[in-house]
């Protein structure tokens, strides 16, 4: 299974959509579809708002464990024929956990809608959670930790959440760690979930060639827990901190440099002059970071920014590596083009309308895929609670002034308000 992607592309959470339905079934469960007619295929996923940020502190990496077990066993299939079953219909099957949610997700053809859902319900509703499996998944999951932990942008990644979220949720390491991931019970794990299936936090979304009444009629037929009694979920905002900063030495091969800080979230009004802020910092050959750290000093092979936009807040990420005697020299380049973005070489017409046509075009080309339209779906009505056409999404991005971009570039580049992690490599001898 997935955990959200450490190469970090910006979670924009387009909407692609301007005739997706919407259903909100007696017990609270949102069922979200759009009628795709000319294709013989569809996505369908099952949507979930707890994340690892939901956890209670020393469960950490609750979530990810149990959408791991899902693939396991269910009460009615071992893991083989849970496999062979999806495969023998060529469809493929996934799950991925992040910071709010976690959705279980297939692609497969519209011929076998009616067989692939019900086996995307009985692995979601019926997981058997059975001890021997629960060892087993114990087991991946660590060496699952261990991998990441030989990946230099996890470490440094996990190093920057820390240094901007200090005691709060959204610094859990989606995966847990070792010690919490290792004491993890099976009464935990029925607890956790207990806590998950709540209808009220539950949203299906599908994209594809299949009628949104089938599907209501689907969901309702198989999702058919009560109303939760519990309110919904309080999450703590983030509060506001200093530029705080770290230092760590690793075996690696390359020093690593690590620039970040928390932005406004998802539902923000400066939310589509970030994405394209992002862009214009480093997304892509002609980014500033790229010109200058890359082509311009020769420092770094791989450059870049990362948005990352949750309900409440964001981060905002520079990275780099370079060779250990570079680090420093990094840093400040990277520092320097922030200073230029504000001072002397603000974003001009022709840059802020180049990184408006690479958005354009990923929304565009992106309507080409059911999985993606299937994500906007999902991530739109749950994080959002509405779906957003993506003719709209365009105007947003195409209303973007100059003059708002250098103030979202005021409120964020300025050099003394970026936290910090520094990775210096000491490679092992052998």
């Amino acid at each position: 299974m997935k955990i959200s992607s450490r190469k970090r592309t910006e979670s924009i959470s387009m909407q692609q959509h301007a005739s997706a339905e919407i259903t909100t079934l007696p017990n609270g469960i949102r069922v979200v579809s759009e009628f795709v007619p000319d294709v013989h295929s569809f996505s369908l996923g099952i949507w979930i708002a707890s994340g690892s940020r939901d956890e209670i502190e020393g469960k950490e990496g609750v979530f990810h464990f149990l959408e791991h077990l899902a693939f396991r066993r269910t009460e009615y299939r071992s893991t083989k024929a849970l496999a062979d079953a999806f495969e023998q219909m060529g469809a493929y099957s996934n799950a991925f956990t992040t910071k709010e949610h976690t959705c279980f997700y297939v692609r497969a053809l519209s011929k076998d809608f009616s067989k692939v859902y019900a086996l995307m319900a009985e692995l979601t509703l019926s997981p058997a959670l059975d001890l021997r499996d629960i060892e087993k998944e114990r087991m991946i999951i660590i060496e699952e930790i261990h991998s990441c932990e030989d990946e230099p942008e996890e470490v440094i990644f996990e190093a920057g959440e820390e240094v901007l979220f200090p005691s709060h949720a959204l610094a859990h390491s989606i995966t847990g760690t070792i010690d919490t991931v290792s004491s993890l019970t099976r009464s935990d794990l029925l607890k956790a979930r207990a806590e998950m299936y709540r209808p009220d936090q539950i949203v299906i979304a599908v994209a594809g060639n299949i009628p949104h009444e089938l599907i209501v009629e689907y969901v309702a037929s198989t999702f058919t827990m009560p109303v939760s009694k519990k309110s919904s979920k309080n999450r703590e905002k983030p509060r506001k901190r200093k530029a705080s900063h770290a230092m760590q030495q690793r075996t690696f091969q390359q020093g690593h440099v690590l620039l970040g800080r928390v932005t406004s979230g998802l539902l923000s009004k400066e939310r589509h002059a970030l994405i394209l802020l992002n862009i214009i910092l480093g997304e892509g050959m002609s980014s500033r970071l790229y010109q200058s750290i890359r082509e311009k000093y020769g420092l770094g092979y791989t450059v870049y920014s990362a948005l990352d936009l949750y309900t409440d807040s964001g981060t905002l990420y520079l990275y780099t590596a370079c060779d250990n005697a570079n680090i420093q020299k990094a840093k400040d380049a990277i520092l320097h083009e922030c200073n230029r973005l504000i001072h002397s070489a603000p974003v001009g017409k022709k840059e802020l309308e180049r990184a408006k046509a690479q958005v354009r075009a990923s929304v565009i080309m992106s309507l080409e895929s059911m999985s993606s339209r299937m994500q906007a779906l999902g991530r739109g009505l749950l994080e959002e609670g509405h779906v957003e056409p993506f003719q709209e999404t365009i105007q947003k991005i195409d209303a973007v002034t100059e003059e708002e971009i250098s103030r979202v570039a005021a409120s964020y580049c300025e050099t003394r308000g970026w936290s910090s992690v520094l990775l210096h490599s000491h490679p092992s001898q052998h």
